[in-house]
C-alpha cells in the first residue's frame, strides 16, 4: 500500500502523520465510543456546566471515503438514516404519508435508545432504577404488568429477576406508543425522568444506566446509497423517515433540503400541538458510490445491504422502524380525528346548518392534484374517505389575496382551514400586552414563514389548531407576496365528517 507522510507541528515536536491509512471497523468503533466517554466525562468535569438534570442525545456519522464506508454512532433518540436510490420497480416504496411512488427507499441507521427498547429497558432495571411514565408516577394510570410480571416486576417497576432464566423468558410490558412515554425513575425519588437510555451529560440518570456509550452501525455504501439525514427527535414527532427522504430528494442542494425538511416538522408542530420540540438536522448528500474499486483498501469484503446493529443481539431494524412510524402516524392521525370532532361540536348553534351544494366549486385537474398533496401531508384529512375527500375539493374555496393582507387575526376566532398554492405568507405573534393592529410594525414578532411552491409541490396548511381546540387563533397570518389559498369553513369539514 503506498502511504503518503506529511507532518504536523505540535508543542512535542513534529509528529508523523499517514493520510493514506484506513482505520478498520474495530477501530473506528473503539475511537467513537471513547470519543462519546471523553465528552460526558468532560461535561461532569467542567465546572461551568451543571450536567446534574440536563444533557443531549446525540447521533453522528464517521466517513471513510476512500472505503465507500459509513459509522453510525448514536446516544439517545436522534435518529440517522439513509436514502437509496430505488432501481428496481417492484423496490419503490409508498410514503406512509400518503406521497406517491418515489425513487429512493428510507432505510434507518439507527435504533431509537428509549424504555420502549425491550433491550435497554431490561438493562436499566438490572441498575435499580424503574421504568414508570408519569402519569403512573402521579398515580393516575395503573402500571400495566404483563402475565409474568408477577415474578418480574413489583408495583413500582423494578425488576425482580432471581436468575439468568428468568430473564430470558421477560415478557414485554405493555407501554403505548403514546404522548406519555415510559420513563427512567429512580427507585425510591422522583427523578430524574428521562425518556431516553443513553445521553451526554445528566450525571444523576448515569447511576441509573443512562450510559453515554454509543450504539453504532457500521455498513459499506452500495451504488445509489445518495442522502444521509441526522436529525433529532422533534423532526420525526410528524414525519417519517421515508418523508423526510422524499422532501430531501427534491433538492440538489442540501441545505435547501434540510431548510424544506425544518419547515414542514416546525409546521406541523404549530399545526397540531400548542409547543414545538428541539428540530435540528444535518444532510449529507453522496455521489460517486460504488464507481471505484472500494475492496482493495477495504478491511471488510462484506457488501451490506441493509444496516444491522455490530450489538450482541445483531438484529435488523429496518422492518421495526417502519412499522413503529405508520403505527405513530395512524395514532397521531386518529388522535388529532377524535379531537376534530370534539371541537366540531362546539360550533355555535348558528352555524350547525350549511348548504353543501351551495358550496361547490369545479376544479380543474392541476387544482385537484394541489388539493391532493395538500391533504397527504395533513394528519387532520389523509385519513378521510374517498368519499369525503370529494367532498373536501368540492367544498374548498379558492381565496386571492394581495400583499399586506391579513388571513388571520391573533385571537379571533377560528373558522376555516386553510392550504397555500402560491405566495409567501408570515406567522405573527403579539404579546398578551401587544396590540393585534393590521400594520407591520405592529403585527407582532415573526415566528415562521410559510412559502408556497408548484414547482416544489409544497403547498403548507395553516389554521388547523384552533380547529382541534376549538380556540381563538394562536397566531396571525399575514401575506407577504401576492397569493392564492383555498379555504375549507369549520362547518363544512363538520358535515363532510358526518358522511
Amino acid at each position: 500500500m503506498k502511504l503518503e507522510l506529511c507532518h504536523q507541528e505540535s508543542d512535542k515536536g513534529v509528529v508523523p502523520m499517514f493520510t493514506d491509512v484506513e482505520l478498520g471497523k474495530e477501530q473506528v468503533q473503539h475511537a467513537c465510543t471513547k470519543s462519546h466517554l471523553i465528552v460526558n466525562a468532560g461535561l461532569r468535569e467542567n465546572g461551568d456546566i451543571d450536567d446534574t438534570l440536563s444533557g443531549t442525545t446525540a447521533v453522528s456519522v464517521f466517513v471513510q471515503g476512500r472505503l465507500n464506508r459509513v459509522t453510525i454512532s448514536n446516544v439517545g433518540d436522534s435518529r440517522a438514516i439513509l436514502g437509496r436510490r430505488v432501481w428496481k420497480e417492484s423496490e419503490v416504496t409508498r410514503s406512509i404519508q400518503g406521497s406517491s411512488a418515489v425513487p429512493y427507499k428510507a432505510i434507518p441507521l439507527s435504533r431509537d435508545q428509549t424504555p420502549h427498547s425491550k433491550v435497554e429497558r431490561k438493562r436499566i432495571r438490572a441498575c435499580g432504577a424503574r421504568i414508570l411514565s408519569l402519569d403512573q408516577i402521579e398515580g393516575l394510570e395503573p402500571v400495566k404488568l404483563c402475565k409474568k410480571d408477577d415474578d418480574e416486576n413489583d408495583e413500582n417497576g423494578h425488576d425482580n429477576h432471581d436468575s439468568e432464566e428468568e430473564e430470558e423468558e421477560e415478557k414485554e410490558e405493555d407501554f403505548d406508543e403514546n404522548d406519555d412515554p415510559p420513563r427512567v425513575w429512580h427507585p425510591t425519588m422522583d427523578y430524574p425522568g428521562t425518556a431516553f437510555t443513553r445521553s451526554l451529560g445528566d450525571a444523576l440518570a448515569k447511576e441509573l444506566g443512562v450510559i453515554a456509550e454509543p450504539e453504532m452501525v457500521t455498513m459499506e455504501l452500495q451504488e445509489g446509497d445518495e442522502i444521509i439525514v441526522l436529525a433529532t427527535d422533534g423532526v420525526f414527532e410528524f414525519l417519517t423517515n421515508q418523508s423526510v427522504i422524499d422532501i430531501c430528494a427534491k433538492f440538489k442542494d442540501p441545505l435547501e433540503a434540510c431548510r424544506a425538511v425544518i419547515s414542514e416538522a416546525y409546521q406541523l408542530w404549530l399545526q397540531y400541538e400548542l409547543r414545538t420540540d428541539d428540530i435540528t438536522m444535518i444532510c449529507i448528500f453522496m455521489d460517486g458510490i460504488g464507481k471505484k474499486d472500494v475492496q482493495k483498501n477495504s478491511s471488510s469484503h462484506s457488501s451490506l445491504h441493509r444496516a444491522t446493529l455490530d450489538a450482541s443481539d445483531s438484529i435488523s431494524f429496518e422492518t421495526e422502524h417502519e412499522a413503529k412510524d405508520e403505527d405513530k402516524v395512524n395514532r397521531r392521525s386518529a388522535e388529532i380525528k377524535d379531537m376534530l370532532k370534539e371541537s366540531l361540536h362546539q360550533t355555535p348553534t348558528k352555524e350547525r346548518s350549511i348548504n353543501m351544494p351551495f358550496l361547490k366549486t369545479e376544479k380543474t385537474n392541476e387544482e385537484k392534484d394541489v388539493l391532493n398533496h395538500a391533504i397527504q401531508r395533513s394528519l387532520i384529512l389523509q385519513k378521510m374517505s374517498k368519499k369525503q375527500l370529494e367532498m373536501i375539493y368540492s367544498a374548498m374555496q379558492p381565496i386571492r389575496v394581495k400583499k399586506g393582507d391579513w388571513l388571520i387575526c391573533q385571537g379571533d376566532a377560528g373558522n376555516c382551514l386553510y392550504i397555500a398554492e402560491e405566495g409567501t405568507f408570515e406567522a405573527r405573534l403579539v404579546s398578551p400586552q401587544g396590540s393585534h393592529q393590521h400594520t407591520e410594525d405592529q403585527g407582532g414578532k415573526l415566528v415562521h414563514v410559510y412559502e408556497a411552491s408548484k414547482q416544489k409541490k409544497i403547498f403548507p396548511c395553516f389554521g388547523e389548531l384552533s380547529l382541534l381546540y376549538s380556540s381563538p387563533r394562536a397566531a396571525s397570518i399575514v401575506a407577504r407576496t401576492d397569493g392564492k389559498l383555498w379555504a375549507l369553513h369549520r362547518v363544512a369539514l363538520k358535515a363532510i365528517m358526518k358522511e
